[in-house]
Order: C-alpha cells, then sequence, then structure tokens
C-alpha cells in the first residue's frame, strides 16, 4: 500500500478550472480521481478536501520535482515581463483612437492571463508593493494593470472558460479608459473634484464604451459582455451605484467593482493613506455583506498575501512570498532582525515552524529595509 499523504497539505494545488496534477486515492490507496481531471468548481474542490483522501508520497515527490521545474523557467522572468507590461499599459490607455488599439489590449490581457495561472504569488506581490506614491501620475494605468490581474485570479478559482477570462480582462484594462487622465491627476493633488471632474467621473463608464465602440468593439456577440461590464462596473445591487442606479448589474461587472474598490483603498493617494490588504479585505466584506465575489477575494489573497510585511515568532521581520497550504502559514522570507536592522540577505522561514511562526501584520512604515523582489524569490526557491 502506498503511502499516503492528506490531500489538505497540497490545497493549494487543487485550484478550480484547472487539472489536477496528480492522482487522488482513498484510504485504502484506491484511485478515486485521475490526474488531469478539471476540478470543475470551488464545491467540488471544498467537497475534496472534506473528504480527508491522499495522494502518494512518490508520485507527489515527482509531480513536485516537475512543477519546481516549470515554475523556475517560467517565473524567472515574471518581474521583468510586469514592468514591460506596465510601460506597454501605460503608452496604450493614452491613445485609444490608435488603429491596432485593441488588437494591442488583446494582446495585454492574453500576457496578464499567463502570468496568473503560471505565477499567480508573483503577481500578488507585484500588486502589493506597487509603490504609488512614486508614480501618482501613472496610477490610472497601474491601477488597471492591478485590477485586471487579481480578477484573472478570481476567475481562475471560479473556473471561468478562457473566452470569458479574457472578456474579463479586456474589461478590467478598459473600464476607466476615457478618465485614465484624470486618475493621475487626482491621485497626485488629492482634494474633492471640481464640478467638471465630478461630472467626468459619473459619466466615465458610458464614455469608456463610447471609445471602446469606435475602436471597433461590439461587432462580436461576445463583446457585448465586456461592454456591459465597463458600463455596469459601478452599479451596485443595492440600486446605489451610477450612471444608471441598477439593481442587477452582471456578474463580470460586480467582480470589476469589488477589485476596484479593494485596490483603491489599498493603493492610496496623495492625500489618502494606503489601506492594509487585510484590512481593505474586511472592510470590502463587511460593506457589502459578504458578497461571494468579496468573499473569494479574501480567499483567493489568504490572510497574509504575498508582499505582507509580518513579525516572526523569533521577532525578525519578513515578507511573504507564497501562499501556503494555511491560510496563516505562507511562505516568508525574513529581511530584518528584531531591531529593525537589514539581514545581509533574505533568508528563507517555514511558518509552520513554532520559532517562526507569524505573530502579527506589520505597517509598512515600520519596516526600513528595501525589497528587491528578485532577491527575495531567489531566497525562497
Amino acid at each position: 500500500m502506498p503511502t499516503l499523504i492528506p490531500l489538505q497539505r497540497v490545497a493549494a494545488r487543487l485550484r478550480v478550472g484547472a487539472a489536477l496534477p496528480f492522482n487522488v486515492r482513498d484510504a485504502r490507496g484506491g484511485l478515486l480521481l485521475p490526474r488531469g481531471q478539471t476540478v470543475a468548481d470551488e464545491a467540488m474542490r471544498e467537497r475534496l478536501l472534506a473528504q480527508g483522501v491522499g495522494i502518494d508520497a512518490d508520485e507527489l515527490r515527482e509531480v513536485q520535482t516537475r512543477i519546481d521545474s516549470q515554475r523556475a523557467a517560467v517565473e524567472s522572468g515574471f518581474f521583468e515581463r510586469w514592468l514591460r507590461l506596465q510601460g506597454r499599459l501605460r503608452t496604450l490607455l493614452g491613445e485609444p483612437a490608435a488603429p491596432d488599439f485593441l488588437k494591442r489590449l488583446r494582446d495585454c490581457a492574453a500576457v496578464i492571463a499567463s502570468l496568473a495561472e503560471t505565477s499567480p504569488d508573483r503577481l500578488i506581490f507585484s500588486v502589493m508593493r506597487h509603490e504609488h506614491s512614486r508614480h501618482y501620475e501613472n496610477y490610472g494605468s497601474a491601477h488597471a494593470l492591478h485590477v485586471a490581474g487579481l480578477c484573472a485570479l478570481l476567475a481562475r478559482r471560479a473556473g471561468w472558460s478562457a473566452d470569458r477570462l479574457h472578456n474579463l480582462l479586456g474589461a478590467a484594462l478598459s473600464m476607466n479608459l476615457s478618465i485614465v487622465e484624470l486618475q493621475g491627476q487626482m491621485a497626485v493633488r488629492g482634494g474633492i473634484p471640481s464640478a467638471a471632474q465630478r461630472r467626468s467621473i459619473e459619466r466615465h463608464p458610458e464614455d469608456s464604451v463610447a471609445l471602446l465602440r469606435q475602436a471597433g468593439l461590439g461587432f462580436a456577440i461576445d463583446d457585448e459582455e465586456w461592454l456591459t461590464a465597463v458600463a455596469q462596473h459601478h452599479e451596485d445591487e443595492s440600486g446605489g451605484g451610477y450612471p444608471h442606479r441598477l439593481q442587477n448589474p452582471s456578474e463580470m461587472a460586480q467582480m470589476l467593482r469589488f477589485v476596484d474598490i479593494f485596490l483603491a483603498k489599498h493603493a492610496g493617494r496623495a492625500d489618502r493613506n494606503p489601506v492594509p490588504p487585510q484590512q481593505a479585505a474586511r472592510d470590502l466584506y463587511m460593506a457589502s455583506a459578504g458578497h461571494p465575489v468579496a468573499a473569494m477575494l479574501i480567499k483567493e489573497m489568504g490572510i497574509f498575501p504575498p508582499g505582507s510585511f509580518v513579525r516572526l515568532a523569533c521577532g525578525e521581520m519578513a515578507v511573504v512570498v507564497r501562499r501556503g497550504a494555511h491560510a496563516s502559514m505562507p511562505l516568508v522570507c525574513a529581511i530584518a532582525t528584531a531591531q529593525g536592522e537589514p539581514l545581509a540577505a533574505p533568508r528563507r522561514r517555514d511558518t509552520a515552524q513554532p520559532e517562526f511562526a507569524i505573530t502579527g501584520s506589520l505597517a509598512d512604515k515600520a519596516v526600513k529595509v528595501p525589497v528587491e523582489a528578485e532577491r527575495l524569490y531567489a531566497a525562497a526557491a
């Protein structure tokens, strides 16, 4: 009989919409689900975990070796690709009348979908550690990228099809198309919008749809889901949204709205301090009365999202680099001593070990050590 490892220990490998990377077995080692079987939805994932079934330890080692090799090959260039993508979007969103605008927008969406599939923890890290305060003038394009990135993760968790995912990402990138420059201005200056700025903000969903139609979107039937999501991304099921106070906005529009709110809280502006991701997620969940999308966002981010600063039981200051099988036990790298002095190099710490257990979160301002993404992930490998 094979040595079985509880499925809960590798829960992070069970992703909705993705194929199982290993065979799932019952308590006697009998085959329950073969490798390659798709985890259809969140309910199926929860049932598998609740049943307490397991996987062959030898098979897990083989799978882990293969995954580590593939991940190293793909993730080695993640941060360079992410930075290039930021630059592409900064230019692209400023020229919606360009003849190839939609093609370039779809190309960017495809890159985001790929990065979300291969490097979800690096993606979250990049969003959480983005320094808006250094680049407020580019807030609009950075925010569009971040919304699209997190939406890609949520769509994967929800098991959305590839076509629907790409519509969602297109909508995320273009929902503020008519006010990208204004977003940067507001982030830099802060304060209450002027009457003219308020009018632009209130009509921007419809203005953005108009720009997309002028660019050629809308000829295919599938385009309508994208356009509807853009038109409704500020509508609220309570009827308190805008511009039309709808009470039945589309599912895609609601996903955009919740991620948009979460990231706006976390990013901050010149006149408003950023809110820690844990608090931003909790506030969103409470304000939405436990909306399923808000709940899904909390599950995807985890208690300590990659990029979060934490204090360890030994006193060290650390940064989260990868979510773990247990939400309270992510993989971290220590970067400073208990007194805040920088370590010579990041040190990988297993938070499942008592001496390295997480004792609490740290505010960004409490950590004075520069965070270098490439060095962190090299140390965590």
